[in-house]
């Protein structure tokens, strides 16, 4: 599959967007195939929509008819969303190079609401990752109504008994208080990136939009 055809991020971050949608992933094989796409959404709207919804756009944005075989659909309460509290999920990715630097997107999710964090660096390896983690940030800074209250310290990867692990350090504000979250790597380290970052702060955002 061709740039033009997309990536699974792309893929993913247009699937998110969709009415009822809460997070998706996509799998493509190793001739660049799509294999599998998981989608948690709303139990508000009928399953077959959300499977005719992910084809229509998939077909609209990149001219790719999906067979509806390879989509699941796992449905949750929209109480269950709230249930987790003031608690964001990753939603999707989406880059953008220009020469020796990259743009990236981060979308996050909670209940139907998207917010859409972005950050400019490097497009060397590890200028990349920290890119990605600040533009989490961004998005939950765009969550919060322009609020900072998490700056970010470190992302790296470490290596445990055979498996990578993302790990993000991010400061708490105003009291610059450390927390630490870590995700596997596998299968997307892009997502597994963001994803340790809201593992660092999920928690401490309950409490401060608690406390607002």
């Amino acid at each position: 599959m061709d740039g033009q055809l997309g990536t699974a991020n792309d893929w993913q971050s247009l699937i998110s967007k969709l009415t009822g949608v809460y997070a998706s992933h996509v799998v493509f094989s190793e001739t660049q195939e799509p294999i599998e796409i998981h989608v948690l959404a709303s139990n508000s709207r009928n399953v077959k929509s959300i499977v005719r919804d992910v084809q229509s756009a998939i077909s609209a944005r990149y001219g790719i008819e999906v067979d509806y075989h390879i989509i699941s659909v796992a449905q949750v309460s929209s109480s269950v969303i709230s249930g987790m509290g003031f608690r964001l999920i990753y939603s999707g990715i989406s880059m953008r190079s220009s020469g020796k630097e990259v743009e990236v997107s981060v979308i996050l999710a909670r209940e139907e609401e998207r917010f859409t964090g972005t950050a400019v660096g490097s497009a060397i390896p590890f200028s990349r990752m920290r890119c990605i983690a600040q533009a989490t940030l961004d998005a939950v800074k765009a969550c919060t109504g322009n609020k900072v209250y998490f700056e970010l310290a470190s992302v790296e990867v470490i290596q445990s008994h055979g498996r990578s692990i993302i790990v993000s350090q991010v400061y708490c504000l105003p009291e610059n208080t450390p927390l630490i979250g870590c995700v596997y790597a596998e299968p997307d380290q892009d997502a597994a990136i963001a994803q340790s970052v809201l593992d660092a702060i999920n928690r401490k955002l309950e409490v401060y939009t608690q406390e607002v």
